[in-house]
């Protein structure tokens, strides 16, 4: 997501010319790539993603990212205007409209238009995909996800830009800040590799924190990469997860951490050091997030068969469980950032990216109420009493409240699946991958006929992008 403006001109200019008319305009440029056919540069302090000139062969491009701070919208037509008149050629827009005057054609209508359609992209993307747009900044990428976006009620995923224009002025600061904060900070990036099972030219990196000889390797932040490697190399324990369920595993810890979240998925540290027993009891978590293949991506129940993930039943009724219906409608606005659990009868087949679907029973109106993937493998039910007891962590990708959206019923999953016991029985059975495939048919046209109609309170959905 961008906007581009071609300056066609046969001219070869030379950076430090543009940097120095830049400059003579007033502005504090900061410089972070000097030579073509790329430059990079923003405003000190104030630039989030900054602007690009790129090389072309009929001239130069002039690039603005989306969601960037109003300085970087106010640098990009003084860019433009450098390279104009440093080349003598004519400026040419997104739809081959001739720009004269560049600081009245990019005024501040143009800028609050750009903002409005980059924003409402992110917030649509999120929305519908339940995870966190990454974009490069000036520095360092950041992550744009739910928790962000739902953040002491500043952003609503379901309103429009107008309402949401406080909100998303306040992450764009806040983006800019950690920029700068963070600009010279050491990270965690590794050279290290893990080859894709599925894509095997394409080898997954990594970030990486280790312990030896009791001590924490030196960092200042976790930084972005597809997989976070934790190892102790005292004791030849390592352990290996998809990057974003980092923080998860911060938050499992029985003390308040030396983290602190960056955005959706980066943390940095602070209030003094990383402790060793610290580490260790976040790797401790962290093996409930390691997948079978972490090369592998699931897809949701709705969205076609895949023979890699088994389909579990988790049985819900409201008058005999600790959850009720108030409850469970209650917990619909955490759809997207908090962390459901359940019980799993046969926990032994189950593993990590498998799919599940909860079904309502008892009294009232009975059905399908919530469907996703299993967000962690199975793990011993904390002071679990008798019997071992294990449960599961779960990412839903759909949500329904039973007493006011339309369900999937239990006379449709009958009729659809005959040979399982859907009023009663034990939570988390698993189903054979014939019943399994019937009711992913049925499943993906029930989605078909509630597309479009999620609203955050009724009806929470998300579609495997």
């Amino acid at each position: 997501m961008s906007y581009c403006v071609n300056v066609i001109t046969d001219k070869q200019l030379q950076p430090k010319d543009i940097f120095k008319k830049i400059s003579d305009e007033g502005i504090k440029l900061m410089v972070v790539s000097e030579d073509f056919p790329n430059l990079r540069i923003g405003v000190m302090y104030d630039s989030l993603r900054g602007v690009e000139i790129n090389k072309e062969a009929n001239g130069y491009e002039v690039r603005l990212l989306s969601c960037s701070s109003v300085a970087d919208y106010d640098l990009f037509p003084v860019a433009i205007g450098a390279v104009c008149c440093l080349s003598k050629g004519y400026a040419v827009g997104e739809n081959n409209e001739s720009i004269k005057k560049p600081t009245e054609y990019f005024g501040y209508e143009w800028m609050k238009q750009e903002m409005r359609g980059s924003w409402t992209a992110v917030q649509a993307m999120v929305r519908y995909s339940g995870s966190a747009v990454v974009m490069n900044g000036l520095f360092l990428p950041f992550c744009v996800g739910p928790k962000l976006l739902l953040s002491r009620d500043r952003v609503n995923m379901y309103a429009s830009y107008e309402e949401n224009a406080e909100g998303f002025d306040w992450l764009t600061r806040y983006f800019t800040l950690m920029q700068w904060s963070l600009a010279d900070a050491k990270d965690t990036s590794s050279s290290l590799a893990l080859v894709n099972s599925e894509e095997k030219e394409n080898p997954l990196g990594m970030s990486l924190i280790t312990i030896k000889d009791n001590q924490l390797s030196m960092f200042d932040y976790v930084s972005l990469a597809p997989l976070m490697n934790l190892s102790n190399l005292d004791t030849d324990e390592c352990i290996i997860i998809r990057f974003e369920d980092f923080n998860r595993s911060l938050k499992l810890v029985d003390y308040d951490t030396h983290f602190a979240s960056f955005d959706e998925y980066q943390s940095r540290k602070c209030d003094g050091e990383v402790e060793v027993e610290e580490m260790n009891a976040i790797m401790d978590f962290a093996k409930r997030y390691v997948p079978k293949d972490l090369g592998y991506r699931p897809t949701y129940p709705g969205s076609g068969f895949d023979e890699k993930q088994n389909t579990f039943v988790l049985m819900w009724n409201p008058d005999t469980s600790g959850l009720s219906l108030d409850e469970y409608a209650s917990s619909m606005k955490g759809f997207y950032t908090e962390v459901f659990t359940r019980k799993i009868h046969e926990w032994k087949e189950a593993k990590m990216d498998d799919r599940f679907y909860v079904v309502k029973v008892g009294d009232g109106k009975t059905g399908v109420v919530m469907a996703g993937v299993f967000r962690s493998q199975p793990y011993q039910e904390p002071n679990g009493k008798g019997r071992r007891s294990y449960q599961v962590e779960l990412k839903p990708t759909l949500m329904i409240n039973p007493e006011s959206a339309p369900m999937l019923t239990i006379e449709d999953l009958e009729a659809v699946v005959p040979d399982f016991m859907w009023r009663g029985g034990y939570s988390g059975r698993l189903l054979t991958n014939v019943q399994a495939k019937a009711l992913e048919t049925r499943f993906s046209m029930y989605l078909k006929e509630i597309e479009n109609k999620d609203d955050g309170e009724n009806i929470c959905y998300i579609k495997n992008l």
